[in-house]
C-alpha cells in the first residue's frame, strides 16, 4: 500500500503558478502508449523528471508531465492553477532550485504553507553538488525584428574598426544593439517626453570611449516626431508627437575617418518607456537563482537523480521496493552506457571549444567529458544575444578556428546563423536539445526520450562540433 502522504526531500521556494498537464505524458521511449494503473500517481514538474520517474516507477503507477509537448521545460508558464495538479498526486517530483520553474516555487510554498499532509514532495537535485552561475545570464531580453531599413546598409566607407554598438537606458538596461547590417531591440521605443542612452563601442581592439575628445557622436533624424541631441557619449530624445522615424549614427574619428551603424528605427508614442519589450511580455526582473540545476545533461550525476526518486518511492511505496529497484537499475545501466558512449566518442577530438548559440544548458556534459562551452545567450530561452555577444562569439569562433556553432532546438537557429555568416572559419550549424522537453517529430523518430535526445541528436552534435567524427 501507498503510505500516509507526506514530505520527504523537499525544499522550499517563492515564484508564480498555473496550467495544462503534458501532451505526451503517456508515450514511451519509441511514442508508444504506456498505459494506465491502479498504482501511485506522481506528477513531475518537466519532462526530463517524467523521464526519470517513469522509468522507475514502471507498471506500478503512472506518471504525468506538467509540461506540454513543445514547451521549453524550465522557461515554460502555466495559465491556470497548477496547484490542484501537485496536491491530486501521491508525489510530485521537481527541482528545488529558486528561480529554475517559478511557477513550482510558488507552488512548492504553497503546498508547505496549506497542504504538508496532502502531496509527497521529492526534490531530485537533493544531494547533488550545483554549479554555480557566473555572469553568462542576462537580465535583458530583445526582439529581434529587424526594421526595413536594416537591409540597404552600406559600410564599405566605415574605417573605424568598430564591431558592435549598445545603447542603454539609464537604469544600465540593453534597449537596442547593432552588429553587422542590422539592429536587435527595434523600433526603440520613445516616450512622448525626454529620454536618455548612452552609446558604447566595441571595436576589434577593444572599447572606443566617446568622452574623448578624439571621437565625436553625431546623430540625425528622419522624420518630426522626435529630436535628438549629442553629448560625449549620450544620445538625448525628446519625443514630440505619436509616430516612427529612423535616426542615422556617425562617430568621427578627429577628422581623419569615421564610422556609421546601420539606420535605427524609432517608434515614439505615449506609454512607451524604452524598455525593450517590442510585444513580447517578459519579466525584466526575472532571475534564474544562483546555481544550475541542469545537472541531468551529465549522464553520471543524471543517475544521481534517478536513485533519489527510486529512495522517495520507496519510502512513498515500500510493496513495490523489488519494483523500484530493479527498474532503477536498468535506468542506470542505460545511463552508464550513455555515459561510455559520450566518453568513448569525444576522447579522440581535434580540439576542446565549442560555440553553442542557445541558452547555457551544457556546462555539466562539457565539465563531464572536459571541453569548453562559449554561447553568446545566457541562461534563459528569452534572452537574446546584442551586438557585443555576437561579436565577441565570432571572434571565438575565428579564434579556435570552429567549423561548427551548435544551436537549441527551442531557441532556434538565426544566432547561430549569424554567427556563422561572419565567421571566417566557420561552414555550417548544428542543432541540439537541452533534452528537457520533446517534440512530436523526435517521438515518431524514435529518439522522443531523455536517452534518445542524448543520444541521437546531441551525441552527433558534440562528435561534429569537436571534430570527432
Amino acid at each position: 500500500m501507498v503510505n500516509t502522504r507526506r514530505s520527504i526531500l523537499c525544499g522550499v521556494s517563492v515564484a508564480g503558478l498555473g496550467s495544462l498537464a503534458g501532451c505526451l505524458s503517456e508515450l514511451g521511449d519509441d511514442g508508444s502508449d504506456l498505459g494506465t494503473s491502479d498504482g501511485t500517481d506522481i506528477y513531475a514538474s518537466f519532462f526530463t523528471l517524467y523521464e526519470f520517474t517513469r522509468n522507475v516507477i514502471g507498471d506500478a503507477g503512472t506518471v504525468e508531465n506538467a509540461v506540454p509537448s513543445g514547451q521549453h521545460g524550465h522557461e515554460w508558464g502555466p495559465t491556470t492553477d497548477m496547484l490542484p495538479n501537485v496536491v491530486e498526486s501521491d508525489a510530485f517530483v521537481y527541482f528545488d532550485v529558486e528561480g529554475f520553474q517559478p511557477w513550482v516555487d510558488e507552488a512548492i510554498e504553497r503546498v508547505e504553507a496549506d497542504h504538508e499532509d496532502d502531496v509527497v514532495l521529492i526534490d531530485a537535485a537533493a544531494g547533488i553538488e550545483l554549479r554555480e552561475y557566473d555572469d553568462h545570464a542576462h537580465a535583458h531580453d530583445h526582439d529581434h525584428g529587424h526594421g526595413d531599413t536594416d537591409h540597404d546598409y552600406d559600410d564599405s566607407d566605415n574605417t573605424l574598426p568598430i564591431r558592435a554598438i549598445d545603447l542603454e537606458n539609464e537604469d544600465g538596461e540593453r534597449v537596442a544593439d547593432a552588429h553587422g547590417d542590422h539592429w536587435h531591440g527595434v523600433p526603440l521605443e520613445v516616450p512622448v517626453d525626454d529620454m536618455s542612452v548612452t552609446v558604447l563601442l566595441d571595436t576589434t581592439d577593444g572599447d572606443i570611449d566617446l568622452e574623448d575628445d578624439q571621437y565625436e557622436l553625431e546623430a540625425q533624424v528622419d522624420g518630426d516626431a522626435l529630436a535628438v541631441e549629442t553629448a560625449a557619449d549620450t544620445l538625448d530624445f525628446s519625443g514630440l508627437e505619436d509616430g516612427e522615424v529612423t535616426v542615422s549614427l556617425r562617430v568621427l574619428d578627429d577628422g581623419s575617418g569615421g564610422w556609421e551603424a546601420p539606420a535605427l528605427a524609432v517608434r515614439v508614442g505615449d506609454g512607451s518607456d524604452g524598455e525593450a519589450d517590442h510585444g513580447h511580455e517578459h519579466d525584466h526582473d526575472h532571475a534564474h537563482g544562483e546555481y544550475d540545476a541542469k545537472f541531468f545533461a551529465d549522464p553520471v550525476l543524471a543517475q544521481d537523480g534517478v536513485r533519489t526518486i527510486r529512495d522517495a518511492l520507496i519510502d512513498l511505496d515500500p510493496d513495490n521496493e523489488s519494483v523500484y529497484e530493479d527498474n532503477a537499475a536498468s535506468y542506470i545501466d542505460d545511463l552508464e552506457a550513455l555515459d561510455e558512449r559520450f566518453e568513448h566518442a569525444l576522447a579522440d577530438r581535434a580540439h576542446d571549444h565549442v560555440v553553442l548559440a542557445g541558452h547555457d544548458s551544457f556546462q555539466y556534459l562539457a565539465e563531464r567529458y572536459g571541453f569548453e562551452i562559449h554561447t553568446p545567450v545566457g541562461l534563459s530561452p528569452d534572452d537574446e544575444p546584442g551586438g557585443r555577444e555576437i561579436a565577441a562569439a565570432v571572434e571565438f569562433v575565428e579564434e579556435h578556428g570552429l567549423e561548427y556553432v551548435l544551436w537549441d532546438y527551442f531557441d532556434g537557429p538565426d544566432t547561430a546563423e549569424t554567427i556563422v555568416a561572419e565567421a571566417e572559419t566557420a561552414t555550417d550549424t548544428v542543432m541540439v536539445s537541452p533534452a528537457e522537453s520533446v517534440v512530436e517529430e523526435w517521438v515518431e523518430d524514435g529518439h522522443g526520450s531523455y536517452l534518445g535526445q542524448m543520444e541521437s541528436i546531441n551525441l552527433p552534435a558534440f562528435e561534429r562540433a569537436l571534430g570527432a567524427e
